[in-house]
């Protein structure tokens, strides 16, 4: 599989869409394969008026009080409202950026949660191992040179022929000095070897996981267990709910039918998610359960199950209220779109991007169009007008998106009360008790979902809104194009 990512299974970009003050921006932030590493910052803004830009990361240990001082964000030419920044960030763990703009309409400040993770080593390219080879040789050449010339010739008076005598014991103290320079390369490619080895210790891994499926008195339950040692000493920090809920938990099957559950699991100790199956058809299935930690890391456990038949609808009843699945047709997205029809005489349909190119941004763009012609009224589901899942279809790319961007509620808000100076505790008490902030119902022709696909491949998206109280769930496979040369 790819490599996974916290909260971005092989899709490791940061989207976000929001206002700073008064100025809607939308952030995109590439996040460095190395850590310490450049993250890649692009604010683009269609507010007038904006003077000045500046991008500052925040670490979630420190706090805005502990971060550097912001550095500011270069007009990109050519671009009109977008600016781009560049930032070291130093440690691994949980970032926000602090993205500050300034203008005619006063200034303001957006914070958009970002994970800082070695996920790789950089390579040298060929060309340069033979240039590093060359110059190596050549200095090793050079440094024997010196040594003979300072044993053998440097002893004579100029102008004078040196003796046989003199030119032997110069090959010898040469000799033992070509010995000594082999001794110190072997030294420092074993130390070379060494840190590479030290350093891909410290590369994210997912969590280990097992999940397993028993009846309980004819309820289909469904047990996702973190073996992981660092996770059942209690060495993560604790768990805090995201739009209300600890886990979600998304199963996927894994063929071309369009079978979605998206569920919310309860978790009777620190190490085990539990949860009623609804009715799904057998198959293999994928797991992706998303959680945050209270230090607002996201993280994302990955595994997978097979149903070796159906499951009843015994287990509806002991569902979460929020809790919805999908069994149906996929729209397959072409030049003119595609409609998916969600029930309750609404239609959802793919107004864009209608040639998906990996690693253009932008968003997902969906059109909500009732039977009677009038707007869809749109009530929030678990505090979002709507939430989407994007996966490659062979398993390598998975992102739970919001019309906010990727990121999610709880990483914000825990940057917000570190901010403000509670501790981890308070902070965690704080969000337990707090309660969701939820959206009134609105009339909405739209839905945009800010994204990227990061490769090419074949993908499928599902769209959730809730209507008329009942979750509803569109349903689209598209093709990606690899990324073009310019």
């Amino acid at each position: 599989m790819a490599v996974l990512l916290p909260a971005h299974v092989g899709s490791p970009d940061v989207f976000w869409t929001g206002n700073a003050g008064p100025y809607p921006i939308d952030v995109v932030i590439r996040a460095p394969r190395v850590v310490p590493g450049i993250a890649e910052i692009l604010v683009h803004t269609t507010a007038p008026g904006v003077e000045r830009v500046t991008v500052r990361p925040v670490y979630w240990r420190a706090g805005s009080k502990g971060a550097p001082s912001a550095d500011e964000a270069r007009p990109v030419v050519g671009a009109p409202g977008s600016y781009s920044g560049r930032l070291w960030l130093m440690a691994s763990g949980s970032y926000s950026v602090h993205v500050g703009v300034s203008g005619r309409a006063g200034q303001g400040t957006a914070v958009v949660p970002v994970a800082a993770l070695a996920t790789g080593q950089l390579a040298l390219s060929p060309g340069l191992k033979v240039l590093l080879g060359l110059l190596g040789a050549l200095l090793v050449a050079g440094v024997v040179t010196a040594v003979y010339a300072a044993a053998g010739e440097s002893q004579a008076p100029p102008g004078e022929t040196l003796p046989p005598s003199r030119r032997r014991h110069a090959r010898v103290v040469a000799s033992v000095g070509a010995a000594v320079v082999a001794l110190l390369v072997l030294g420092g490619a074993r130390w070379w070897r060494a840190e590479a080895k030290a350093y891909t210790r410290t590369l994210y891994r997912p969590m280990h996981t097992t999940a397993a499926l028993r009846d309980s008195l004819g309820v289909p339950l469904l047990t996702l267990h973190v073996v992981d040692t660092l996770w059942r000493e209690d060495r993560q920090p604790a768990l805090m709910p995201d739009h209300g809920k600890l886990v979600h938990l998304v199963l996927v099957r894994i063929d071309s039918s369009g079978v979605l559950a998206h569920l919310h699991p309860t978790m009777p100790d620190v190490a085990t998610m539990r949860t009623a199956l609804p009715p799904l058809p057998a198959g293999r299935y994928r797991i992706f359960a998303d959680v945050v930690h209270e230090t607002g890391f996201e993280r994302t456990l990955v595994d997978s199950l097979r149903l070796g038949r159906p499951t009843s609808d015994a287990g509806v009843a002991s569902l979460d209220p929020d809790d919805a699945w999908f069994l149906g047709p996929v729209a397959h997205v072409t030049r003119a779109g595609a409609t998916s029809r969600v029930g309750g005489g609404v239609t959802v349909g793919w107004l864009g991007p209608k040639l998906p190119i990996a690693g253009r941004t932008g968003a997902l763009r969906f059109a909500l169009r009732h039977e009677s012609g009038d707007s869809v009224i749109v009530q929030p589901y678990l505090g979002m007008a709507g939430h989407a899942f994007v996966q490659r279809r062979d398993g390598g790319v998975y992102v739970h998106l919001h019309p906010s961007g990727s990121s999610t509620m709880a990483s914000e808000l825990a940057f917000a009360l570190r901010d403000r100076g509670d501790t981890t505790a308070e902070g965690r008490l704080r969000m337990n008790t707090m309660p969701m902030a939820t959206a009134a119902p609105e009339a909405r022709r739209e839905i945009d979902f800010p994204y990227a696909f990061p490769t090419g491949g074949a993908y499928r998206v599902w769209v959730q809104l809730r209507v008329r109280d009942t979750v509803r769930t569109a349903a689209f496979d598209v093709d990606v194009v690899p990324p073009r040369l310019p």
